[in-house]
């Protein structure tokens, strides 16, 4: 998932490129403990029991589930299949940002998502080049101008995490496909097959960046899979989809949100521990 932009770091130190691949189950295996925390949000009971003993169908109990998540607005995230294992602190209302670690080559890499801006940790190695600078900065654009494609292809990934998003862009064409545990807990399983279209239109992204994240999931086509886990307090315990930033095959991120509205805000990096690849390669 984060191979492009591991592949920039990478790119740019003396080891080789070597990410730490998980393995996703099937959607609708048993997740790894670790259940979410209480908003105080709740929804009509999304998992199916509305007022009064009704049952939601599964359009309205997603819309349910995402307003539930819309006003959590943060959480914890655990990551695994793809081209990434790792755990990222989500905030995707404003201010947003997302913080991922994952492991390459053993050791913890950091890559930052803020104010449009994509940041990655630097490794020692690279710190001592960079004068003790922490952060590499990658561009929304490049030398001449065009979109990026690291930032793009974080940037789409960093959305199709985003629970609101998901949740209202799946749910016009939700099936339900029943009830498992997950993350340690009771959660009623709900598949979408959604147009590409449809779900970058809901993403909360500049129209530049758009239309670069809308170009990189038409990559695997114009239609995409996602499995949503929703408890009964209409809380999203774990999503399932294609990954889109794998360069090969058809690579399955499980994302499982946990501690939801516990987690603020990441601060860009202060300038002075910010450095480019054009600095590296002046150096």
């Amino acid at each position: 998932m984060a191979c492009l932009a591991l592949g920039a770091l990478t790119a740019c130190s003396s080891s080789g490129s070597a990410g730490a691949t998980g393995s996703a189950g099937p959607a609708g295996s048993t997740a790894p403990a670790g259940g979410t925390g209480s908003t105080g949000a709740s929804a009509p009971a999304a998992d199916g029991a509305g007022q009064g003993g009704t049952k939601l169908a599964p359009k309205e109990a997603l819309l349910a589930s995402a307003a539930v998540m819309d006003k959590a607005g943060s959480a914890k995230l655990t990551v695994k299949g793809g081209e990434t294992d790792g755990t990222a602190d989500y905030v995707w209302t404003s201010p947003s940002s997302f913080l991922l670690t994952s492991k390459t080559e053993g050791k913890d890499v950091n890559v930052l998502f803020t104010n449009d801006q994509m940041y990655i940790g630097a490794t020692p190695e690279m710190a001592a080049v960079a004068q003790g600078k922490k952060w590499m900065v990658i561009s929304t654009k490049d030398a001449a101008g065009a979109d990026s494609a690291e930032a793009g292809s974080f940037a789409a990934m960093m959305q199709l995490m985003n629970p609101s998003v998901q949740l209202t862009a799946a749910a016009p064409t939700a099936t339900l496909v029943g009830t498992e545990t997950v993350a340690g807990q009771s959660a009623t399983h709900y598949r979408s097959e959604l147009k590409v279209d449809d779900q970058v239109a809901k993403m909360q992204l500049d129209p530049a960046l758009k239309a670069q994240v809308l170009a990189e999931l038409k990559k695997k086509g114009g239609t995409a899979t996602v499995d949503l886990w929703i408890n009964a307090k209409g809380e999203l315990v774990q999503q399932s989809s294609v990954d889109p930033t794998a360069e090969t095959g058809d690579a399955t991120n499980v994302v499982t949100y946990a501690q939801l509205g516990s987690v603020k805000a990441t601060p860009a990096p202060a300038a002075s521990e910010v450095f480019s690849l054009s600095d590296l390669l002046q150096q």
